[in-house]
């Protein structure tokens, strides 16, 4: 079955702990788009409108064309670093390298990939989880509407929409930053993607590559060029591999258009499409005995069990800006989108936890059709049908499809000294989770007979925020300060199932004004520092309300309202930055107080559970960025960048959940690491570009299967150094293509063994052991593209 019934381990949602034992339609992707954020700072430039917009210097990029290593403005009041489109275009091939994973090179975060082409794709920020940060494109929220995260939750393991290719810049916003940077559930702060733009010059690109594990991809990318000012890039990409896991193969194809447009000098459209569709295996936590025994590699037979899974998901945005005067320009944003996950999964009853077979498998049968004993329950009986009730449950299938809408306009005023900005957001969700169990496959899909549920969910969020950065002291102190109203209207309506004794629906609303201000100075021309502080929410998931479907002490099928609040952050930053030369160097302290969190407790005497508020953590940490340009000479042009991260983040009060256990002040989170150093060196020289990249990460703690605490248990330090080598020849102009080069790639060069993400566990015998997921072994990826 789903997790959705399990008890998550504390390091899927560090703090979320009001997860019901019924926990199914969780996370949609990426594809939904269905949390939006006003334009951004790092969005994609208006060409049109540019010499009236605002100059909004405290957060916008120091460029230089063709560098790998960006630097950020001096001036910026938040905490912000940048990713240039020159890193991104020769990022490694490799099934491991994910929109998500190229992010592991800014300080805080941590990110892995359990599977190949962005299977179970796990990141986070400060220690904050997918569900606790904002990622978005062109300034649209990815993030899920109803839980929150973006990759690889509610079983959605893998719902990928963006690939490194579509885009062409990233900025990161560590902690909470000003109002039209933000979005919702924006508490370790926000990653901002920039859409690839078109070239003004008709052209294209093709390109292949391979590598062991069965890894190939082949892509081809179009521009057509400026034509009366209409622009425009089509891009297809495909790739493949069979996994460094046995059973874990994946197939990915992605679909890219990006459109600009300009109705003369002062008005401006832009439109970007997304497709994508993945279909592979699921890769599982295995018992370590049985990786030690068998070879890291190792996972359960597929007769054994087995899950393949299915998501397919579109975004489309518009975007529109027009100057309306000089000094005041008009932008709107509409997007819409979809995101279906589909998975059937088969648990062999012969190879069940046993005295021969001690471990317990994925997506177990169960032993007795529980739900007969409600007369108005579903009417499936798996003995009557197959004989046993595990073998009438022995499949299960899951299906998660969420679709949204929204709108952002904003109004940009420049002022003598002050830029402001006006913006609001409207998005609107629909979710429908369901799991249906049987005997054989196809799983059928009929409500009232054999669902676990089957569910229709909606959200509908506003927000409504204001701006200013207004220059004083001649332009040596800037002063962010912003507002922000948020507004949120849940509704979870469930049909009779398994695990809800009676249909029904529920209800909620919430509000929440967010208040953030940012300061800079200048102490010299070199040397700025900056203050900030803000406070956002995190909205309660969906799953905080499937908990009002219950059954009391004596029998009867109860509603219980929720009674849940947003959980919150209050963010404190300070930094300083130092620009000179070819030298750059950022640093900050942080604390962010973590209140409000989600906690389920039982009443002893209805046995019914209610979902509140209760408990508390802090997040905090140093952050120390170093980038050197150090130009170029005889022996080629060199530039690094260094970056170190002191995470903390530590429960700051004691309380008993029903699902996460005793939580006790001063514990750690799990599956977060206090310490995360990178570092890399870029050498270019007539065609040439070689990089060396190399990451540590230190100690995790790692959870109890099923209790959500941290256990004593740990995975090690470990430091993976990659490698990437490259010539690009240019050719006689006469002939029919430009460019044409060659590509080789070393990912984990030196063979590190570790494991991604672990737990602790219990076999047959009461014996302790850990579950866990292999990181990617050496990887060899070679590629040739072409350009023409």
């Amino acid at each position: 079955m789903s997790q959705r019934r399990m008890r998550l381990p504390l390091q899927l949602r560090p703090l979320a702990l009001a997860w019901m034992p019924a926990l199914g339609a969780a996370l949609a992707g990426p594809g939904l788009a269905a949390l939006a954020a006003p334009a951004t700072a790092a969005e994609p430039p208006a060409p049109a409108a540019a010499a009236s917009a605002p100059a909004r210097a405290p957060s916008s990029r120091v460029v230089v064309k063709g560098k790998a290593i960006l630097t950020v403005s001096p001036k910026a009041t938040y905490t912000q670093s940048v990713i240039s489109e020159e890193t991104i275009r020769n990022l490694s091939p490799a099934p491991t390298v994910t929109i998500q994973t190229l992010l592991a090179q800014q300080p805080s975060v941590f990110v892995y990939a359990n599977g190949p082409t962005g299977v179970e794709t796990n990141v986070y920020l400060r220690s904050f989880n997918s569900s606790q940060f904002s990622e978005t494109f062109a300034g649209v929220a990815l993030n899920d509407l109803f839980n929150g995260g973006v990759t690889n939750s509610a079983e959605n393991r893998n719902n990928v929409l963006l690939i490194p290719s579509n885009i062409q810049g990233v900025d990161v916003y560590r902690g909470i930053n000003n109002p039209s940077v933000n979005s919702y559930n924006s508490l370790g702060g926000t990653v901002d993607f920039t859409p690839r733009q078109p070239d003004a010059v008709a052209g294209g690109a093709a390109g292949v590559s391979a590598g062991n594990y069965g890894t190939f991809g082949v892509h081809a990318r179009y521009d057509t060029g400026d034509w009366h000012g209409l622009k425009q890039v089509l891009a297809l990409t495909h790739t493949s591999s069979r996994g460094w896991i046995d059973h874990t193969a994946d197939h990915n194809n992605n679909f890219y258009w990006g459109l600009t447009y300009a109705f003369g000098p002062t008005a401006h459209l832009a439109n970007y499409l997304l497709y994508n569709d993945n279909r592979g295996l699921s890769p599982y936590n295995m018992p370590a005995p049985l990786q030690q025994q068998y070879g890291r590699s190792y996972q359960w037979p597929l007769n054994y069990t087995s899950a393949p899974i299915h998501d397919t998901n579109w975004m489309d945005i518009v975007d529109f800006s027009a100057a309306l005067s000089h000094d005041v320009v008009l932008r709107n944003k509409f997007f819409f989108g979809r995101n279906e996950y589909l998975r059937t999964s088969y648990s062999n009853p012969a190879f069940q936890q046993s005295a021969t077979q001690p471990y317990t498998l994925e997506d177990t049968p169960t032993g007795f059709p529980f739900w007969l004993s409600n007369a108005a329950g579903p009417t499936y009986d798996p003995v009557a049908t197959f004989g046993a009730s595990d073998v009438g449950t022995a499949y299960h299938f899951y299906g998660y499809t969420t679709s949204g809408v929204g709108d952002s306009p904003s109004l940009h005023i420049s002022l003598p000294g002050n830029d402001i900005v006006l913006g609001a957001n409207l998005t609107s969700g629909k979710l429908h989770s369901r799991e249906y169990w049987y005997g054989s496959a196809p799983v059928p899909q009929v409500t009232g007979y054999n669902n676990a549920w089957d569910e229709h969910d909606s959200r509908t969020l506003w927000s409504a925020y204001a701006q200013d950065t207004v220059s004083l002291l001649d332009d040596r102190l800037l002063l962010t300060p912003g507002v922000k109203f948020i507004h949120a209207r849940t509704t979870d309506s469930d049909a009779v199932g398994f695990y809800y004794p009676l249909a029904g629906s529920v209800s909620d609303s919430e509000h929440f004004v967010s208040p953030t201000l940012g300061a800079n100075f200048k102490v010299a021309d070199s040397l700025h520092v900056y203050a900030s502080y803000g406070k956002n929410i995190k909205l309660p998931d969906i799953s905080a309300y499937y908990g009002a479907f219950q059954t009391d002490a004596n029998g009867n099928p109860t509603i219980v309202p929720p009674q849940v609040k947003p959980e919150y952050v209050q963010d404190y930053e300070l930094g300083a930055r130092y620009q000179a030369g070819g030298l750059s160097v950022a640093l900050n302290a942080y604390r962010e107080n973590f209140s409000n969190t989600f906690i389920t407790r039982t009443d002893p005497t209805t046995q019914l559970s209610t979902t509140t508020n209760g408990g508390g953590a802090r997040y905090q940490g140093l952050e120390l960025q170093l980038a050197q340009d150090f130009g170029a000479g005889p022996a080629g042009d060199f530039s690094g960048y260094l970056n170190l991260a002191h995470n903390q983040a530590k429960f700051t009060s004691s309380f008993t959940s029903d699902f996460a256990g005793t939580v006790t002040a001063g514990q750690p989170l799990a599956g977060v690491p206090e310490r995360l150093v990178s570092a890399g060196l870029v050498w270019k020289l007539a065609g040439w570009r070689a990089n060396v990249d190399a990451r540590y990460v230190g100690r995790q703690y790692i959870d109890q299967a099923y209790a959500g605490v941290p256990s004593a248990a740990t995975i090690a330090a470990y430091t993976v150094v990659n490698l990437g080598l490259s010539d690009t020849i240019e050719l006689p102009a006469s002939g029919p293509l430009r460019t044409v080069r060659l590509g080789l790639n070393l990912d984990n060069v030196f063979n590190r063994q570790y494991l991604n993400t672990a737990f602790t566990d219990t076999d047959y015998f009461g014996n302790a052991f850990v579950r866990g997921v292999v990181a990617p072994p050496r990887l060899v990826t070679g590629s040739v593209d072409v350009t023409f």
